[in-house]
């Protein structure tokens, strides 16, 4: 009895080893199919993007510098709140938690280009890239692109952005490229809903992915038309679940904390009936906005780089070569199916509506530098339709130089934009400094009484002189430190003084400021810096800084500027 008793323990320990070593076995495996997963390209992608990501930025890892917006809601900045649920973006509050709701340049910088780098690893993926050149000019773009720059300027979203780039890109993995097509269709449902709570504009990511992969699919005649159409008709279902389970929380959300949608966009007057009245001018909006930030400087300055010329040339160039990779398909399958080739030729037609489908989606919506980073998913894309055929000598050498010169420019407008944006900085420092000090002198100034600045300073008392904006990424850079907008200028002013300045000082209540710049007092004020720009006005320390005298409610007591 004793004996069959040491038997069975023995037996037990046995059945615990064995099983602990095919447990071992089996995450083995598992890391093994990984690393095999992770390939030199992928590894070389995110390397090359985290690289090149420092490099390009390290203005931003240095420097405490940042848009209009960043300033206003950074520094001080804990966490997002309400107002972000008014918008429908209640996932920022999600995300930023990774980056412990720190909005400094130097953490957000460098938390941001670490998630393009793991980004460019599933583009690679996605576009199932082998040569070494397009995997380069894959990572290197992204690290470059404009649209970075600004997202990283927007300090106190921006690793939230980032994020959301990269889970839109997982979105369509997660249906193209998982093993377990099941369990990839729940994620990826998920994942869609989380895109829309960080920032809406990131659809276009998603739904430009999926139509550039099908117009792969197509051209390389590997796959079987059903297949392909099944994978379109899965992320249809994705975005129309995601989207239902987004707008279900986000209503629960606002119900549970007593709040309705922002007027912010149209966002509290979503109507498909508006959707389906203004389609038309929609749709060329699309068109017109993926034409504007290749060609033109409404979103990005092109022109004075004249990469609307070299843009031009990569299209063309590209164009010819998947239409001979196309017909070569088609040649070599021995029978020309002239639908297929019709239907890609409409998939490429419709890709700049698929890549700006926000507009459609959000009535007069239009596109800029923040909310178009799915542009840059072009460069990929184009890459992998002209893998398939041996290219030309000249052709490849051409298409390779005029990649670098567009990285090139992109690298340099970049850091124009810093310097641009430093020496703004160094400005609204030095005028900070001379409207406190003139207000300190004015006769009566109680440093306990609150502040009234009327007006945004503009080209008459803070002229822009660097001819670096010129050659910087686009009209963010334009615009002074201090916001053109009321609540905009408060903010940003109130945030500048504490930060930069060291003084925390209060400003006088909405209703206070319109009687003060409607006043016959204030409109005898000089503007800055004139000797009598400053008075006490019914106990309020008042500076007058311009005739530009944006109102509480959003319009304007006089038009000069």
């Amino acid at each position: 009895m004793e004996n069959t008793k040491i038997k069975d323990s023995f037996s037990k320990i046995k059945n615990g080893f064995d099983n602990h070593i095919e447990e071992n076995l089996d995450a083995e495996r598992v890391l093994d199919k990984f690393l095999k997963w992770l390939d030199s390209n992928k590894r070389l992608a995110f390397l090359l993007t985290l690289i090149v990501g420092i490099i390009t930025h390290i203005t931003m890892i240095t420097e405490t510098i940042m848009s209009q917006d960043g300033l206003w809601n950074s520094m001080g900045y804990n966490r997002p709140g309400l107002w972000e649920m008014t918008l429908g973006r209640w996932g920022i509050e999600i995300m930023q938690r990774f980056n412990f709701y720190i909005a400094i340049p130097t953490v957000s910088t460098i938390s941001c280009v670490l998630i393009m780098a793991i980004s460019a690893i599933f583009i690679v993926d996605l576009f199932d890239l082998k040569s070494k050149i397009s995997v380069f000019f894959t990572a290197v773009f992204l690290a470059v692109t404009p649209t970075l720059t600004v997202t990283l300027l927007y300090i106190y979203t921006a690793f939230a952005y980032c994020s959301n780039f990269l889970i839109a890109t997982l979105v369509i993995w997660f249906i193209y490229k998982f093993k377990y097509k099941k369990i990839g269709f729940i994620i990826s449902t998920c994942l869609f809903m989380l895109v829309l709570s960080i920032y809406q504009s990131y659809i276009g990511v998603s739904v430009g992915l999926c139509i550039m992969l099908t117009i792969i699919d197509l051209i390389k005649g590997k796959k079987k038309l059903k297949e392909i159409f099944l994978n379109v008709l899965k992320t249809i279902v994705v975005v129309i679940l995601g989207g239902l389970l987004y707008y279900g929380t986000t209503m629960i959300l606002l119900e549970v904390n007593k709040l309705s949608l922002a007027e912010y966009k149209n966002l509290n007057s979503f109507k498909i009936s508006d959707i389906l009245i203004n389609l038309w001018n929609d749709i060329k909006n699309c068109y017109r906005d993926f034409y504007d930030f290749y060609m033109k400087d409404r979103i990005i300055y092109n022109t004075n780089y004249r990469r609307d010329i070299f843009y031009g040339l990569f299209f063309i160039m590209f164009a010819a070569i998947a239409i001979i990779n196309l017909v070569k398909v088609q040649a070599d399958s021995k029978k020309i199916k002239y639908s297929k080739i019709v239907l890609v030729i409409l998939l490429i037609l419709v890709l700049p509506i698929g890549l700006n489908c926000i507009n459609v989606l959000v009535v007069g919506n239009t596109l800029y530098a923040l909310t178009s980073i799915q542009m840059i998913l072009i460069i990929p894309f184009l890459f992998a339709m002209t893998e398939q055929i041996q290219k030309i000598a000249l052709t490849k050498w051409i298409i390779i130089l005029t990649c670098f010169y567009l990285v090139g420019t992109y690298y340099i407008a970049d850091n124009a934009s810093y310097a641009s944006l430093k020496m703004r900085y160094n400005q609204a420092y030095a005028v900070s400094i001379r409207i406190m000090e003139r207000l300190e002198s004015t006769h009566g100034y109680d440093k306990n009484n609150p502040l009234c600045i009327g007006g945004i300073i503009g080209d008459n008392n803070y002229p822009n002189v660097s001819e670096l904006t010129d050659y910087s990424i686009g009209s963010v850079f334009e615009n002074p430190i201090f916001h053109g907008s009321y609540q905009g200028s408060i903010g940003t002013m109130h945030q500048f003084l504490k930060i930069f300045l060291g003084q925390d000082i209060a400003f006088c209540s909405d209703e206070l400021y319109e009687y003060i710049v409607r006043s016959k007092e204030f409109e005898q004020l000089g503007n800055f810096p004139e000797d009598n720009c400053t008075a006490i006005i019914s106990g309020v320390n008042v500076i007058k800084l311009s005739n530009y005298i944006p109102l509480p409610d959003g319009t304007l007591l006089f038009e000069e500027y």
